[in-house]
């Protein structure tokens, strides 16, 4: 599961029709009782229905949680599994001061269990103590619909169609995965590849019961605390969309077909980097981004922009925090936290040393 920048877990496209597919979720407080879809046209419509039919019959009383714990009898693995024990274990949060400003900086999953939360008492203090929230790209204030616009438009093929773009083979297995999971892949000949590979990966992860409301920067944005003016961005939409429709097709073919690849192992996959999130366990992220990417050049090049070379970047902003008179909670997704070429790795080789934050230690919130 490619790990894409944030700003385009929101654009929706419709669903393709298929044969019938079911997810059967469950409520964390009465797993005995299970909640079915029903057959359904593709996997994410299923698990959407499954969930919103568990949902439902929680309500008045909304006790527990629900989940998504099979889909077409594949059994999907639950928060319960993930979660560490009762020993204090590393956070994807760190504290950096200066004399003038301090600087929180988390790790993200953009998608998630809704039964992996609450988050972290940690994250949420260092939430409400900043006075600045900030992502790699504050969706919230851009209309949904200029998203899409300027989306589809950076997204456009010239002079030929999706199907004439890669070999045979790999467009016939791209055909049989959008009718799966829900991607019209027949009407989106006249968009570039990776449009096509986004779009497959989020309606991948949303058959498996991962949400985007319960990602981490989408579920802080909800929460309101901030004023628009002190919710700030590491980049801009532009700059995101360039870095992924600017890439040669040869490129975007080699993401796409690991992405198709990715399909049959993705439980497995995004099960275990999420586990790695929730442990805090970097050489299991940092195993589990590696293996995502596969063994292509290209997938590799592309994967090496879309982490390393945007950490320097980020890393040289947290640093002008730094020099401000403010508190910043500045929440990015956790593979740019970890590795050698990480946020925190060029924070440090600038001289820069913060605290990592443990699930037995305070943010020590009075220290300014």
């Amino acid at each position: 599961m490619i790990s894409w920048p944030w700003l385009l877990w929101l654009l929706w496209l419709p669903h393709a029709v298929a044969a019938g597919h079911i997810s059967i979720a469950e409520n964390t407080l009465d797993p005995q009782t299970q909640y079915a879809s029903g057959e359904q046209s593709n996997r994410a419509l299923a698990a959407q229905t499954a969930l919103t039919r568990c949902r439902q019959a929680a309500k008045p009383s909304a006790a527990g949680i629900c989940e998504l714990v099979m889909m077409d009898s594949q059994p999907i693995t639950k928060a319960s599994t993930m979660r560490a024990g009762d020993e204090p274990i590393p956070l994807y949060l760190w504290r950096f001061d200066s004399p003038s400003a301090t600087v929180f900086v988390a790790g993200s999953m953009h998608v998630l269990k809704a039964a992996l939360h609450p988050l972290p008492q940690q994250l949420m203090d260092a939430y409400r103590y900043s006075d600045k929230l900030v992502f790699e790209v504050d969706l919230d204030r851009y209309p949904p619909a200029q998203i899409q616009a300027q989306t589809l438009q950076r997204a456009k093929l010239e002079n030929q169609t999706l199907r004439q773009t890669m070999p045979e083979q790999t467009y016939r297995q791209l055909v049989a995965a959008g009718i799966t999971y829900g991607v019209p892949v027949g009407r989106m000949q006249t968009y570039k590849p990776m449009l096509v590979a986004q779009q497959l990966t989020m309606q991948a992860a949303t058959a498996l019961g991962y949400e985007v409301e319960y990602g981490v920067e989408r579920y802080l944005n909800s929460l309101g605390r901030h004023d628009s003016d002190d919710v700030l961005e590491l980049e801009s939409l532009d700059l995101q969309l360039k870095l992924l429709f600017n890439q040669p097709l040869d490129t975007q073919i080699a993401v796409l077909q690991q992405s198709l690849d990715d399909l049959e192992t993705l439980e497995q996959q995004i099960s275990e980097m999420t586990q790695a999130f929730v442990r805090g366990d970097d050489q299991a992220m940092l195993a589990s981004i590696t293996a995502q990417v596969g063994d292509h050049p290209l997938a590799k090049a592309f994967n090496d922009q879309l982490l390393g070379q945007r950490n320097r970047g980020m890393a040289k902003t947290i640093a002008d925090y730094l020099e401000t008179p403010h508190r910043y909670l500045v929440v990015v997704g956790a593979g740019h936290l970890v590795g050698p070429q990480s946020v925190i790795a060029h924070l440090q080789r600038a001289g820069i040393t913060g605290q990592r934050i443990y699930t037995d230690q305070s943010i020590h919130p009075d220290q300014h």
